[in-house]
């Protein structure tokens, strides 16, 4: 019933995961603006901010996706 469901999440998730790890290892140049400096070598930018989010957003739907597959394994 819900496997449509379960499989659009994984893959969203694996879209969200894949997104923010290409955000995170995008050189310096393409970073955007320092959101906070640390010190003179290394600071937080705009796209490391951004890949954050969208692995923090990835892993709660992986998670998700496991609750939704697991209730429905339970249902059966």
């Amino acid at each position: 019933m819900y496997k449509w469901f379960v499989t659009v999440l994984a893959a969203l998730s694996v879209l969200f995961l894949v997104a923010g790890m290409v955000a995170l290892i995008l050189p310096e140049d393409y970073e955007g603006q320092e959101v906070y400096r640390i010190d003179r070598m290394h600071a937080v930018r705009i796209l490391d901010v951004l890949g954050g989010l969208l692995l923090m957003i990835g892993c709660i739907v992986a998670w998700s996706a496991g609750l939704v597959w697991q209730r429905q394994m339970r249902d059966s």
